[in-house]
């Protein structure tokens, strides 16, 4: 063991890994973000305000009890580099470790005992199998790890679906819809939800998702993101 611990020293000098929000060397004991970045995290503090921006994506279209976004995207900032880590540098920890965070953001915020159950917004299996996870499942783990809730596949995709991004969001809630399904729907009925993804824009792929759950009898809605866009 110590052996190992004085390779991986050497190997950090020549190799240092790098912050994802500032390309610095990340100190010993940190992992993807140094603590300065940490500290700056661009925070919604959505879990303390009940009337937040992010709420009114759902207003008048599906009853969501508590929208709840950890951090603001901001182009070229650093949510956008931890989110492309997560999806496409095969790294589920760092989906984890966001989740953690807010887990002990939520727990401070009066959410210890909110929510029965984590149900991730699912990928089409085509798109799971190229990934080989689920990135937003990564995220309801590391929630699951400090709120004490079980997370559970408990939706399937349907369809697979081209690019969203160009389409306003009338058209984008249109191109979603219907292409989720409840699994064991019997067993959501009375539950108390807690609904997760990575990245919140208009919300048309949440909206969808919350469908089925209602349908299937869930007592309450509640969604949480890594990062929200304005």
């Amino acid at each position: 063991m110590r052996l190992q611990t004085y390779l991986n020293d050497f190997l950090s000098l020549i190799y240092p890994k790098l912050c994802l929000g500032c390309d610095a060397p990340l100190p010993k004991g940190s992992k993807y973000i140094c603590p300065a970045c940490h500290y700056n995290l661009p925070k919604t503090n959505s879990h303390l305000s009940d009337d937040h921006l992010f709420k009114e994506k759902f207003q008048g279209i599906v009853p969501v009890k508590s929208v709840l976004v950890y951090a603001y995207f901001i182009k070229d900032g650093i949510m956008q580099q931890v989110l492309h880590d997560l999806k496409y540098n095969d790294n589920q920890e760092i989906g984890r470790m966001m989740g953690r965070w807010f887990g002990h953001d939520l727990l401070l915020g009066g959410y210890a005992d909110s929510f029965d159950l984590i149900v991730p917004v699912p990928l089409h299996p085509e798109k799971l199998k190229n990934r080989g996870y689920n990135q937003s499942f990564a995220f309801g783990e590391g929630l699951s790890e400090v709120l004490k809730v079980p997370v559970k596949e408990m939706l399937i995709r349907e369809k697979n679906l081209a690019s969203q991004t160009r389409k306003d969001k009338v058209h984008r809630i249109q191109g979603v819809d219907g292409i989720f399904a409840a699994t064991n729907a019997d067993s959501l009925n009375g539950q108390n939800v807690l609904l997760v993804d990575d990245v919140l824009t208009t919300g048309s792929t949440l909206i969808s998702c919350a469908e089925p759950l209602l349908a299937a009898g869930i007592s309450s809605l509640s969604i949480a993101v890594m990062a929200g866009v304005k």
